[in-house]
C-alpha cells in the first residue's frame, strides 16, 4: 500500500523538486523498539532520525502494529518540538476506529498542515505501557516528500 494524498498539494517553489520519501522506524533501525515495554513502563526520548541530504516534509503518518490491537499508549514530538499527540494517547485510537482492533495499522493518518522538518531533524517517540503486561513497540512510518534544491550552484 503506497500513501497517497487526501488533497492536492501545491508545487513546490521555483528550483526545487518534490520526491516522494518516507522514513520507516520498527526494531531493526531503532534499538529503543526491539524489545518489549514491561507492565506500567515508560520508554522516553526514543529519537526518531531523518537523513541529513535534503528537508523532509511530513504529510502522513502510519502506525504498524505487530498484533491488531495494541494497547500501548504514545505521544510524538515534531522537530520543532510540538506534539501530534499530547497527553499520551491509545495507539489504538489514533491507528483507527473505535477500539482499533479491525483496522488498525492498515490506514495513513494525514497531517493536514504539513510539516516542514529541517535535513537532519528529529521527531521523538514516547511509549506508556498502561497494562500489567509486557507489549511490544509498534513501527512507525512518517510519509511525505524531500524537497530537493534543483538550483545550480554559483
Amino acid at each position: 500500500m503506497t500513501y497517497r494524498p487526501q488533497f492536492v498539494y501545491p508545487a513546490p517553489p521555483a528550483g526545487f523538486e518534490d520526491e516522494q520519501f518516507h522514513y520507516s522506524f520498527d526494531s531493526t533501525n531503532t534499538p529503543a523498539l526491539a524489545n518489549s515495554l514491561p507492565a506500567g513502563a515508560y520508554a522516553n526520548d526514543i529519537p526518531l532520525l531523518l537523513q541529513s541530504d535534503a528537508p523532509f516534509i511530513a504529510r502522513a503518518i502510519k502506525i504498524q502494529l505487530g498484533a491488531a490491537h495494541s494497547t500501548l499508549w504514545f505521544e510524538l514530538k515534531t522537530p520543532h518540538g510540538d506534539y501530534i499527540a499530547l497527553p499520551y494517547v491509545p495507539i489504538s485510537r489514533y491507528a483507527g476506529e473505535g477500539d482499533g482492533a479491525a483496522i488498525a495499522g492498515r490506514l495513513f493518518v494525514p497531517i493536514e498542515e504539513a510539516i516542514y522538518c529541517p535535513s537532519g531533524s528529529s521527531w521523538v517517540l514516547y511509549l506508556y505501557n498502561p497494562t500489567l503486561a509486557s507489549v511490544n513497540p509498534p513501527a512507525l512510518t512518517l510519509f511525505g516528500c524531500k524537497r530537493r534544491d534543483c538550483r545550480r550552484a554559483a
